[in-house]
């Protein structure tokens, strides 16, 4: 909105904020400051793309290259950025911005589901990384591209990711621990799920064991979890839509106090169990081995460990492949 001059009488500037009162109160806003933010930043690559297009051998490429795969990484914007990627590192394969280069390349094969070549392109990064200064780096990325692969089911790409990982940084007791709890994670899968029994929000004795002929999703969260938050929408709708088929979830928060979860609940009328694992009687952390949230296990009808981590689009994806043909 434009400021008014001082000499706008004080009737009509009144007359003005009524009006837009009324306007806001009637209307909702059509874009969000993060839509905003993301119009700027898609300009800001399509630009930077053309530039670099324009101008190959320009001076500042490599500053052009760092601002264009910084922002593509931060959006997960690797598929339509793959080109600029595989440019830079045909062009320069030893230059400044390799290894930012090196994830969108990385990252874009998973996206087109095409995990072999991912694998593969992420163990040269890996190799080329300097063992001492890049530790860091090379925990965040692994994790990012092992996440990837478990939503998409492919249990064994992120077991390799890991075992990488680990041969990389040999001496470094962190990446050790990592990559060791990640692997007990990882071969969870296609084992029978912990037979556990618990107490849910109302007291009540809740036993995995008595879902057996169900898919049960048994999801990790807490309220102040973000992700977990994204992603109850998309349990919502796969509760609704598959659970007469024979679906059913059962939450564990992490939450301090009970009392945060209750109010939850309550507030956005959640219907499946919920437990609250400081008061469930038993560490249901422990029992599934989890170290970080969101985490999510699927439960097959025979009481085992299919899937780990279904999010976004995967869980629906899951669903409707696992519950038409039974498993």
């Amino acid at each position: 909105m434009e400021l008014r001059s001082r000499g706008t009488s004080l009737l009509a500037l009144t007359l003005f904020a009524a009006t837009a009162a009324g306007l806001s109160a009637q209307t909702a806003p059509t874009e969000s400051v993060a839509d905003i933010q993301n119009r700027h930043d898609r300009a800001l690559v399509r630009e930077l793309g053309e530039y670099l297009i324009r101008n190959p051998k320009a001076e500042d490429r490599d500053q052009a290259y760092a601002a264009l795969f910084n922002k593509a990484i931060e959006h997960d914007w690797f598929a339509e950025n793959q080109e600029a990627a595989e440019r830079y590192l045909k062009d320069d394969p030893e230059g400044p911005v390799r290894a930012l280069a090196q994830i969108i390349a990385v990252m874009a094969k998973a996206q087109a589901k095409q995990f072999p070549d991912a694998l593969a392109r992420y163990q040269e990064l890996i190799q080329g990384l300097n063992a001492a200064e890049q530790e860091e780096f090379a925990v965040s990325f692994s994790e990012t591209f092992a996440i990837s692969a478990v939503v998409a089911g492919e249990v064994d790409v992120a077991a390799q990711v890991y075992q990488s990982l680990a041969a990389k940084f040999p001496e470094s007791a962190a990446v050790r621990q990592k990559a060791e709890t990640e692997l007990a994670r990882l071969a969870r899968v296609g084992r029978p799920a912990p037979n556990v029994e618990a107490q849910d929000l109302e007291g009540k004795t809740v036993r995995l064991a008595d879902f057996r002929g169900k898919f049960v999703l048994v999801d990790f969260w807490a309220t102040w979890c973000t992700p977990n938050l994204v992603e109850l929408p998309r349990l919502q709708e796969a509760h609704r839509k598959y659970h007469d088929a024979g679906f059913e979830i059962v939450s564990v928060s992490l939450d301090d106090t009970r009392t945060a979860v209750v109010d939850f609940v309550k507030a956005r009328k959640i219907p499946w169990v919920q437990l609250h694992n400081a008061t469930a009687g038993v560490d249901l952390i422990d029992a599934f081995g989890v170290s970080s949230i969101p985490a999510s296990y699927l439960v097959d009808p025979q009481g085992n460990v299919v899937r780990l981590d279904l999010r976004g689009g995967a869980l629906d994806e899951a669903l409707a492949k696992l519950i038409k043909t039974g498993g």
